[in-house]
């Protein structure tokens, strides 16, 4: 049996709904292999929501006992790193998404989130986020949202506008 952290997390301020002109995106795993092949998991899902500078995520993934949720996010700091060139915002201080006490598998104990911007020909990963979709039959995503831990992507989300209940 894989040993899990347990965590007793204080709320997370939340508002109940987004206003009318926020980002809703529902966003899917995809996981690849060193020979190129890709599949989705649409069990480990992201429901995205972009307002302004309010940023909410409920996660669900398979290596936690609820869904997770980053309590702060921000804009990334140009510094010429390939995490600045991908994504436009990193996330950090994850916890359960309802603010109660969760376990989680020990390598997420300091992961972290990045966003990337919208997804057009500008963005320099775009031909390879394109083809990547186009194998497994769900077109290129508007945006990703990339789980990290120790420095290292553990899970890719291809995120498409969403219904709030997370279907694309």
């Amino acid at each position: 049996m894989k040993a899990r952290i347990a965590f007793l997390a204080g709320l997370i301020a939340v508002p109940a709904t987004a206003a009318l002109s926020a980002e809703r995106y529902a966003c899917i795993n995809v996981i690849g292999n060193s020979s190129g092949t890709y599949q989705e998991n649409r069990e480990e899902t992201v429901g995205l929501t972009l307002d302004g500078e309010t940023i909410h995520s409920q996660i669900h993934i398979d290596a936690a006992s609820k869904d997770l949720t980053f309590a702060e996010c921000s804009p990334v700091k140009a510094d010429g790193s390939n995490f600045s060139h991908w994504f436009a915002t990193e996330c950090r201080t994850l916890g359960s998404a309802d603010g109660s006490s969760y376990t989680i598998e020990p390598f997420l104990a300091d992961a972290y989130a990045g966003i990337s911007p919208p997804i057009d020909a500008s963005y320099g990963m775009q031909p390879d986020l394109a083809e990547i979709g186009a194998k497994i039959g769900i077109g290129t995503p508007e945006r990703t949202f990339v789980i990290y831990a120790d420095r290292n992507p553990q899970y890719e989300f291809f995120c498409y506008r969403g219904k709030p209940d997370g279907t694309p």
